[in-house]
């Protein structure tokens, strides 16, 4: 039996991180997979934990400043957890936003990861900027192995899909400050592709609830009605995978969300990513796609001229993704197979 943290509240990237991760976990090191909340302290469940083979730290930006006990409360006393603690597919928090080299851990944080790193033969991080980091921070037994969400097993080993692109998905931004910027992107999709069907997805949802404020609620419904004036379908996507089942019907994502971006390529089609921050950058370093920054300059250009390239069919760079990332299969399986 393994031991799995994860995070999954509302944001559906988060529940798809956890879906991936237990898909591959179960079929390379173990079947038998209790799911804990990395939210919570998690002192009573010890007995549990120390009877596993192992606890894998599972989901999005953990490596934040604080990223223990501000991520991982874990337990009041780490020497208390007898079993490996082992990151898989963990990736850097994205701040401060372009300069990772000014990124470090707060005196628990360093701690915290110095005696995991110390116990196990190796940890699993998900794109090259975060595997800098640790590095540089003197974590060097750390493996590349891309994120989980890189890896739906019923794709690999296919091409990307050259399907005409009939239905659209476009992912909204978390800032909402970014609004009238998403507007003029969503105005640009449909110029590009006047014909396809278009829908606006909201990874954290629209209304305000108990995880998001009535600021940001009342700016991400903005975003809805700019979607609807445009002709979008507008879709709540938050609080669970299922939700996004409807993406195997699209042919095409475009937008914000770097998890919708993933999972487009995991799949094997096309796609267009805005990065937020670093967490975006360090999946277009690693898979060798466009860097297109919210804060450039001349964003709108480039993300025209993406746009224009996918339609046209020049999709070299999105081939050259597919590669890295069956490439990087290979070494996701043999970081789990050393586990088993």
């Amino acid at each position: 039996m393994i031991v799995i943290l994860t995070g999954a509240i509302k944001n559906v990237g988060d529940y798809l991180i956890g879906s991936r991760a237990r898909k591959l976990l179960r079929k390379f090191v173990d079947e038998e997979i209790v799911e804990l909340n990395r939210f919570n302290n998690l002192d009573e469940h010890l007995d549990v934990i120390n009877s596993a083979r192992a606890v894998f730290l599972c989901g999005g930006p953990a490596y934040a400043k604080n990223v223990y006990p501000g991520i991982y409360p874990l337990v009041s006393n780490l020497d208390d957890i007898k079993v490996p603690i082992i990151p898989f597919g963990l990736g850097w928090s994205g701040k401060p936003f372009g300069k990772p080299e000014k990124f470090c851990f707060s005196q628990s944080g360093q701690q915290f990861l110095d005696k995991i790193h110390s116990n196990i033969d190796t940890s699993s991080c998900r794109d090259e900027i975060t595997e800098s980091i640790l590095n540089r921070l003197g974590y060097t037994n750390v493996t590349m192995t891309g994120c989980p969400v890189w890896y739906d097993l019923d794709s690999i080993g296919l091409p990307l899909s050259k399907n005409p692109i009939k239905k659209i998905v476009f992912t909204t931004p978390a800032k909402p400050s970014l609004i009238r910027q998403n507007h003029r992107l969503m105005k640009a999709l449909k110029k590009q592709f006047p014909d396809a069907e278009l829908i606006c997805s909201f990874h954290r949802g629209i209304k305000p609830d108990r995880y998001t404020s009535y600021k940001k609620g009342a700016f991400y419904t903005g975003m809805a009605v700019s979607a609807k004036s445009l002709g979008f379908r507008v879709v709540d996507v938050s609080y669970g995978v299922d939700q996004i089942d409807f993406y195997k019907e699209c042919d095409l994502h475009v937008g914000y969300r770097v998890h919708a971006h993933l999972d487009f390529l995991s799949r094997r089609k096309p796609t267009v990513l805005i990065n937020e921050d670093g967490r975006g950058q360090g999946m277009a370093k690693t898979l060798g796609l466009p860097v297109l920054n919210y804060n450039d300059r001349g964003l709108f250009h480039q993300y025209c001229h993406a746009l224009s390239e996918i339609a046209n069919g020049n999709v070299a760079d999105l081939e050259h993704a597919i590669t890295v990332i069956e490439n990087k299969f290979d070494v996701m399986k043999s970081f789990l197979k050393n586990i088993a």
